[in-house]
């Protein structure tokens, strides 16, 4: 039988109310956000628990989590690296006793334990199997009890950092080693290991119930130190670091910013749990973008909740502001099966060893099941709605309405250049009922619907595409020593002289920089000291803005030495005109990528002859092209020049989506993802 999309969960009737207010909202394609990686959830402590099961039990339940059309969709799932604690230490009881998570290396001079954690390894096996891409992260609440000042997992005294201080080598070589056993010997790769776990909150005690550890100073150098260990055993930067965990989002923001360059080098991710600080969502987002990370909300639920609002409505709120206004490019709850009311998703009976769906539930499927990996946010000016394009094309939109009364929204799609002619609609309700209703016809663009009172409204339109990206206007500002500042594209300095390179836009967005002598910086301002002849050249500053919308500007730096006078470059290189960049766009040049092992052969011989033909001629006859691989969040994975044909390797991108794409004189004349 066909599996559908969604189903009834109720026979609940959806009653519209008579009398409602009637709010205009404007979809915008051209302004694009994050891309979407996922749902998923922690494995602890649940699975300790749902690992113990015979098998076709645990199957089943992993169906409900894992399966898109009748369960949750979930891909993204965070394993815990236990550091076990100290025997006869039998405080652990959190979870129905599912925090007693096990360690590999349960004491400093003994060898590795590769059979420890059977059950939530035995879950991380089946979810790999189940799951149609899926993204693995590892993440640890304490190291070995052997290598903390308490000797205890569940924190220091009083609180306090509870890793001894020559043993930040050894806790990241443990967690690297179990990563590297991981994916040689069992087929996981974790794609981010996160060290941390709620590191500046302060309430890791000794002899409490849960692994923990204080952790709010040097988190710069455990990070290096991870980061090395990843490096030297093979597995970066496949495997990266992530950080800081922090429950407060404020405090994640902090935390990132303080990190010093050589951590951020390791990390290709922020983690941060949406329990509180939510004033700190964009704020965090742009220190994010702008260091060219993706941001992930890795733990959430109510720990901090306030108001008497439904929970699971109120949970709703947290998704969706954690997708809308910190741009999340994953959402992962907690444990999806905890034993108290407020926190689940799923009810399981560890005894009988079956399962039930919580209302949370329902309200999970309402955004997993439309809103897919892959999608991309776009722009809707009004909060209490997300807007996202499917790769297949479809127009996801939601709306939340936590008030009382009933609710209507009229959706302006005029910005698409095409649109389908009808919206699928679906349906949550409390307590429990999540429902197909009648398709909603769009005319003229436009769509109307009716949101209930306390309910979630998900419409899926198909053949969405269009929108017109509006890259922002450089001002290029640059000051000599500390004098004012000037706009210009050009500027003579003389030898020992100190200048910042200072455009705007100033705030938001990302600042990449290109110059002589294979210059790359990341960061909108550039500073110079002590200049000298050999920097002389062309600056160029690419500024992509929050919609990811790029505009470029070109600052010539001549250093005035007369002993070394400036000369303009002869590179060699070939520039392709506007005219012959749109043809090789438009596949007059036939450029080809392909993959083959784990190389990508790339051909574009075709865009030498044209450049020839146009009379630009390199001395090779062939034209400089810049190819990048990003991820799907627009993270840098690679940087190369080719010159004509060439063989780049990515074997160690193997498991994780890439976008590659050539450019030719700062245009893109090839694109295309790799899965």
């Amino acid at each position: 039988m066909k599996s559908k999309l969604f189903f009834v969960a109720t026979a609940a009737a959806f009653a519209c109310s008579a009398v409602y207010a009637q709010t205009k909202v404007a979809v915008d394609p051209g302004k694009k956000y994050q891309i979407f990686e996922g749902w998923g959830t922690s494995l602890c402590w649940w699975a300790e628990l749902v690992g113990g099961w015979d098998k076709a039990n645990y199957t089943k339940l992993l169906g409900a989590v894992a399966d898109p059309d009748t369960g949750l969709g979930y891909n993204i799932f965070r394993y815990n690296i236990g550091g076990g604690d100290q025997p006869g230490h039998n405080h652990l009881t959190k979870g129905d006793g599912g925090a007693a998570v096990p360690g590999y290396k349960p004491t400093e001079k003994g060898d590795y334990d590769w059979t420890a954690d059977p059950n939530q390894r035995n879950i991380a096996f089946a979810l790999a199997k189940m799951a149609k891409d899926p993204i693995f992260e590892a993440f640890s609440n304490s190291p070995p009890w052997w290598m903390t000042n308490s000797g205890c997992v569940s924190g220091g005294v009083n609180g306090a950092d509870n890793l001894k201080s020559d043993y930040f080598d050894d806790f990241a070589d443990y967690l690297s080693e179990v990563a590297k056993h991981f994916k040689e010997e069992w087929g996981i790769t974790f794609r981010t290991i996160e060290p941390f776990n709620e590191p500046s909150a302060g309430w890791w005690k000794a002899n409490g119930d849960q692994e923990g550890c204080g952790f709010k100073n040097k988190q710069s150098e455990m990070i290096v130190e991870l980061g090395k260990a990843l490096k030297k055993k093979g597995l970066f930067p496949e495997t990266s670091v992530s950080a800081a965990d922090e429950s407060n989002i404020g405090d994640a923001l902090a935390r990132f910013n303080s990190y010093s360059a050589e951590a951020r080098s390791y990390m290709f991710q922020v983690n941060t749990h949406s329990y509180s600080g939510y004033d700190s969502r964009a704020k965090l987002y742009n220190a994010a973008f702008a260091a060219d990370k993706r941001v992930w909300q890795s733990e959430s639920g109510p720990l901090h909740r306030s108001g008497d609002l439904d929970i699971t409505l109120w949970m709703a709120d947290v998704i969706l502001h954690d997708l809308r206004d910190m741009h999340a490019s994953a959402w992962v709850d907690w444990q999806l099966s905890d034993p108290a009311e407020n926190w689940r998703t799923i009810i399981a009976d560890h005894k009988r060893q079956t399962f039930s769906y919580a209302p949370r539930f329902y309200m999970h499927a309402t955004f997993s099941r439309a809103i897919r990996p892959g999608s991309r946010f776009i722009d809707s000016d009004n909060s209490n709605t997300l807007a996202a394009i499917r790769e297949d094309s479809s127009l996801v939109l939601v709306v939340l309405n936590t008030g009382s009364s009933d609710a209507k929204y009229t959706f302006n799609l005029s910005k698409f250049t095409t649109i389908g002619k009808k919206a699928k609609v679906h349906r949550f309700t409390l307590p429990a009922a999540l429902k197909d209703d009648a398709d909603i016809d769009v005319t003229n663009k436009a769509i109307t619907v009716t949101a209930g009172a306390q309910s979630i409204v998900t419409m899926v339109i198909e053949n969405a595409a269009g929108g017109t990206c509006e890259a922002s206007t450089i001002i290029p500002y640059v000051k000599i020593h500390d004098g004012g500042w000037n706009e210009t594209t050009e500027v003579k300095v003389n030898p020992g002289d100190s200048l910042v390179i200072g455009p705007h836009p100033w705030e938001g967005g990302r600042w990449t920089w290109k110059g002589p002598n294979d210059f790359y910086y990341l960061g909108r301002e550039v500073r110079f000291k002590n200049m000298q002849w050999q920097i002389s050249g062309v600056y160029t500053g690419t500024y992509v803005n929050t919609y990811g919308c790029e505009s470029t500007v070109d600052i010539k730096v001549i250093v005035d030495d007369p002993e070394h006078p400036y000369k303009e470059p002869d590179s060699g290189k070939v520039s392709l005109d506007p005219q012959i960049a749109m043809r090789a766009a438009q596949g007059v040049a036939k450029i080809s990528v392909t993959r083959s092992g784990g190389d990508l052969l790339v051909n574009v011989g075709n865009v030498s002859r044209i450049a020839a033909q146009s009379g630009k001629s390199s001395l090779s006859g062939k034209a400089m092209l810049q190819l990048t691989i990003h991820d799907l969040q627009g993270v840098l994975l690679m940087r190369r020049s080719i010159d004509g044909s060439a063989i780049v390797p990515v074997a160690h991108l193997a498991k994780t989506p890439y976008i590659v794409r050539i450019k030719s004189a700062g245009k893109t004349v090839y694109q295309k993802k790799f899965k």
